[in-house]
């Protein structure tokens, strides 16, 4: 899904066919399923405003953002990511709530509000449905501790109640069955996905040792559990240029030697057949280099560090024409 495919998407929030319904669901802190809010009707309206305006704001309206897999996510500002590693059992809600109506509301005897960890949001009409998943923070709990007055005529009383504040921020969007997730770092944090990217670091590894290129693959595997290298590292597996057109060794190393940025960074085994990573930056330079992301300008002859790369279709048959 690209940026267009997204906002076209979303497009029957301003002009629904039939009426936009909402419904509010709650995750606590037990291993349970999501419980709906039971909100009064006449409140409903202004909680639908609140978030369709907040997906024009946070997603519609962002006309230079892009929208890239989360396998192959970087450095780069200005992106949504469609989640296509392993779903955590916490995204796959976005999906078990809409059309089921085997949940059961929000009991207060059991629960309050301090138990939220997170919401769902439901937003549908008639034909399309998107689902919104929100972290609860703890400020928005209020009432959680010390003591509070509220009005009552012209004096003060105490008040023991929590409520629940919702604010229109929300971190990940399901819609048309991709997940697209809109602040990755909080998604990281709370959904085990730190975990999962380990392991895809760890399927890259296998692909790396595979092919034999690195003298102390040992190197690479001490640093699988830093998160930062393990997301360099999963894309290497999904999506690397180098291994997809099966370049030789001799190439990727003949190329090493050659670009300025890595000739005097990366060491080689005695007889030139391996890498020797033995530092920091030559391990973020092996990966860079099994990702292509070190480019020459065909035009200018300079050399590039980029992590942005958009394939472009060459039209074998275009003629151009005389002025």
């Amino acid at each position: 899904m690209n940026k267009t495919q997204l906002d076209n998407a979303l497009n029957f929030l301003s002009n629904p066919q039939g009426e936009l319904q909402i419904i509010i669901y709650a995750l606590t802190n037990a291993n349970e399923d999501p419980k709906k809010l039971d909100i009064q009707e006449e409140d409903l309206p202004s909680f639908k405003t609140l978030f369709v305006n907040s997906i024009s704001n946070m997603i519609i309206e962002k006309n230079d953002y892009f929208v890239l897999p989360l396998s192959t996510a970087d450095e780069r500002g200005k992106t949504f990511y469609e989640y296509d590693l392993e779903i955590p059992e916490k995204l796959k809600l976005l999906e078990s709530v809409v059309g089921n109506d085997q949940l059961s509301n929000f009991d207060f005897r059991n629960s309050k509000f301090s138990d939220i960890k997170s919401l769902i949001i439901v937003l549908a009409d008639n034909n399309n449905e998107i689902t919104l998943f929100k972290n609860i923070s703890p400020i928005e709990i209020i009432g959680r501790a010390g003591a509070f007055l509220r009005k009552s005529n012209q004096r003060l009383e105490r008040f023991d109640e929590e409520l629940l504040r919702i604010s229109p921020k929300f971190q990940a969007i399901s819609v048309n069955e991709k997940i697209i997730i809109i602040d990755l770092p909080s998604i990281e944090r709370s959904f085990g996905i730190h975990d999962v990217i380990i392991r895809e670091a760890t399927t890259s590894l296998e692909v790396i040792e595979r092919i034999n290129i690195v003298a102390n693959i040992e190197s690479l595997t001490e640093l699988v559990n830093d998160v930062t290298f393990a997301r360099k590292l999963t894309k290497v597996a999904r999506s690397s240029p180098v291994l997809r057109l099966n370049i030789p060794n001799s190439d990727i190393i003949a190329f090493s030697k050659s670009h300025p940025l890595t000739k005097k960074k990366i060491r080689l085994n005695t007889d030139e057949t391996q890498f020797n990573l033995d530092t920091r930056v030559s391990k973020d330079l092996f990966i860079k280099i099994l990702n292509d992301d070190l480019l020459t300008s065909e035009l200018t002859k300079l050399y590039y560090d980029t992590l942005a790369k958009d394939g472009i279709e060459i039209e074998e048959d275009d003629v151009i024409e005389e002025i």
